[in-house]
């Protein structure tokens, strides 16, 4: 599947495909790993956790020969999923359940996954290190808007809207002096991620409060 390049450093950015044939194929391979992402979250949320801490951050093949039982059929539509995507449709299932109301008050605050993610105040480094940065920074100043993204359907017009409104704080978010190249195909697996991440901090008082437009 061919990715394609978000031009954040330009006015708008690039949420395409080649071609629609291209784009339907990719919404619909993304689509069934984030379905399997939610099974696997509700049939068996310890070893959806379990299996976050063993999924690499980047875009390595996922490994799930560790789930068993019901979360094991859950995952055969997730067959020859990214690390990435598959920890980003977990992580999207999370959010959805442990997040609720105006104010995305945890259902069950001793239930909360920590999911270690780089932040934006960690050391540069790699690629992956500088995406989740950069993804931390973009969800952290406009969460309202990134809620709507994980709320909308998987290429869904919605969700292009979303992640137009976000523009802006992805363009600004971007590392002074580098040449980092996020791919279409990454954004909500990486905005699923760091918006967990960022409430899973903030309400165990790792952060001082949510963006002044975190409210929905």
């Amino acid at each position: 599947m061919k990715r394609t390049i978000l031009a954040m450093a330009l006015a708008t950015s690039v949420w395409a495909f080649s071609t629609p044939a291209a784009a339907s194929a990719g919404s619909q391979w993304a689509a069934a790993t984030y379905e399997a992402g939610r099974c696997i979250v509700r049939e068996d949320r310890g070893a959806a956790a379990a299996l976050m801490r063993t999924l690499p951050l980047d875009d390595s093949p996922a490994d799930l020969g560790a789930l068993r039982g019901r979360a094991a059929r859950c995952a055969e539509g997730a067959a020859g999923a990214t690390s990435v995507t598959m920890r980003g449709a977990i992580a999207q299932a999370l959010y959805l359940g442990d997040f609720r109301g105006r104010e995305l008050r945890p259902v069950r605050p001793g239930y909360l996954v920590d999911l270690e993610l780089p932040v934006q105040s960690s050391p540069g480094g790699t690629r992956t290190t500088e995406l989740y940065r950069w993804a931390d920074c973009v969800v952290r100043n406009d969460s309202a808007t990134t809620r709507r993204l994980l709320m909308s359907p998987l290429g869904s017009p919605e969700e292009t809207a979303a992640i137009t409104a976000l523009n802006n704080y992805m363009a600004a978010c971007l590392p002074q002096g580098t040449d980092l190249e996020v791919y279409a195909s990454e954004v909500r697996d990486l905005f699923a991620q760091t918006a967990y991440a960022s409430l899973y901090r903030y309400w165990t008082g790792q952060l001082r409060g949510p963006s002044s437009r975190a409210r929905d």
